[in-house]
């Protein structure tokens, strides 16, 4: 289970969500995700983490609420607010193959991996 401690509104239709979840923060890489259910009969989702703070024990989602879930969570999802489900991190890490240099290239919501 993760608590949200942090929501903030980006713009109309983009959010911020800030969740305590210590062991998903303790174990992410650049380039993962999480699949989070809100409620019972909300769907799971995958969401890509934006940042994480493992000395707090924080993972960071930027979700721009377009379909049925996502502007479900932005209407319904307060600070304190426990998620039903959360799970990860997931997916393959971004790998950059020890080089001191890299270029990254992202578009709107699309630069959230690129960020950690």
């Amino acid at each position: 289970m993760a608590t949200i401690t942090e929501k903030k509104q980006l713009s109309e239709h983009v959010f911020k969500l800030t969740l305590r979840a210590p062991e998903i923060a303790a174990k992410h890489k650049a380039g993962q995700f999480v699949i989070l259910r809100v409620s019972e009969k909300g769907e799971r989702i995958p969401l890509t983490i934006a940042d994480f703070d493992r000395q707090k024990g924080t993972i960071t989602l930027v979700i721009q609420a377009v379909g049925k879930t996502t502007r479900e969570m932005q209407q319904v999802c307060r600070v304190g607010t426990r998620l039903l489900a959360l799970t990860g991190p997931m997916g393959e890490p971004s790998h950059i193959g020890g080089q001191r240099h890299v270029v990254c290239v992202g578009g709107g919501l699309g630069v959230a991996p690129i960020f950690p």
